[in-house]
């Protein structure tokens, strides 16, 4: 009686926390989905197994409920689509950024990711890959804005869908790390903002979560820590999501306010990183405890996976060698889920990394999408 009641509790107050379901979103008028602009990808950015790809524009809901226009590619399988036309993976990708210059669907792919969706590609499934909004796109990109990028994830798939015939009304949300977070936005939104689309599920490998636990474990702002990268990139989505409450100047020393003006507008993740290597927190934040508990609030706020009981199944999957996301916190985290009611898959995969699930777990992975598209 205890868990159920615990799991009620966890659900209406995830519920509670979640946005509302954005149907009159920007207005009676606004078409999430619609593609507003299609060309090809050039060669040098397809997939291998690729038959055709392109680079799509479309509408969206952003930061707010506002119509916002989003990037993407659409990778199609090579072979002949099955009769109810290929199944669908709606990538959600890791920390790239947040400069339009980042964007994957015009500076490219990790050959981590390329691999990665290859493999899907292979295994008989179309890529709709998002770059969520404001990623090559104006406007800002709320970094871990749960609601934003799920948003993106789910009218990939709409705009691929009206722009490629052959793909079908299956699908599944499938993210790393960054993506992870975002698949499991979208697994527990995609019903009521998406419900004519047939989705099948959510796979999630290293997701963040539990953001206070993580604030604590990554020593994100004690001043002899080494300087976290993604706090930039965090203080970004923050500015934009609360413009008239939320001021990132007021966290950041002169050094780190002259690296978040140029996170904004032409760094990239691994170049953010490696000027900040050898730095302290102490050289780029300047947070006293006041600011770190709005912070915290604001990330559980926007940020921390809804628990609720999503309508489909869940995997996730997480190294135990993570540095970036804590093991035990993406446990919690599936542990709550399932007491929420959500059929949830959990592994851990000893000695993998922050990156290493993608490649340890991928034949698992494939084989449950293939179970869980098939029903």
């Amino acid at each position: 009686m205890i868990v159920k009641w615990m799991a009620a509790a966890l659900t209406a107050a995830a519920l509670a926390a979640m946005p509302a379901a954005p149907a009159q979103a920007g207005g009676p008028h606004h078409r999430p989905g619609r593609p507003v602009l299609v060309e090809p990808l050039p060669a040098s950015l397809w997939l291998p197994g690729t038959a055709t790809a392109h680079r799509i524009r479309y509408t969206s809901t952003g930061l707010h409920g506002r119509p916002v226009v989003v990037a993407g590619a659409v990778f199609i399988p090579e072979g002949k689509a099955p009769q109810r036309g290929w199944p669908v993976i709606s990538w959600a990708h890791g920390t790239v950024g947040v400069a339009d210059g980042c964007a994957q669907s015009v500076a490219g792919r990790s050959p981590r990711d390329v691999t990665y969706l290859s493999a899907w590609l292979r295994a008989g499934y179309a890529v709709v890959a998002t770059e969520y909004e404001g990623l090559g796109t104006p406007g800002p990109h709320p970094y871990l804005h749960g609601a934003s990028e799920a948003y993106g994830v789910i009218d990939m798939v709409r705009a691929a869908r009206a722009v490629h015939r052959s793909l079908s009304r299956a699908w599944l949300a499938v993210g790393q790390s960054q993506g992870g977070q975002a698949a499991l936005f979208t697994g527990a939104m995609t019903d009521r903002y998406a419900p004519e689309l047939d989705y099948r599920g959510t796979i999630a490998t290293a997701p963040p979560s539990q953001w206070r636990t993580l604030i604590d474990v990554a020593r994100a702002f004690e001043p002899t820590a080494p300087a976290v990268p993604n706090v930039l990139l965090i203080l970004e989505m923050l500015r934009a999501a609360h413009p008239h409450t939320f001021d990132p100047t007021g966290y950041l020393t002169p050094a780190g306010a002259d690296l978040f003006a140029r996170a904004r507008t032409q760094l990239c993740f691994a170049e953010l990183a490696e000027l900040l290597a050898g730095r302290t927190t102490a050289d780029v934040y300047d947070v006293d405890a006041a600011e770190r508990e709005q912070l915290t609030r604001l990330m559980e706020r926007d940020a921390d996976i809804p628990i609720v009981r999503h309508r489909r199944p869940v995997f996730i999957a997480q190294g135990t060698a993570d540095t970036v996301v804590y093991p035990t916190a993406s446990k919690t985290t599936a542990d709550q889920l399932a007491a929420a009611g959500t059929d949830v898959t959990f592994r851990f995969y000893p000695g993998a990394d922050h990156s290493g699930p993608m490649a340890a777990a991928l034949p698992e992975l494939i084989a449950w999408a293939n179970t869980h598209m098939t029903r």
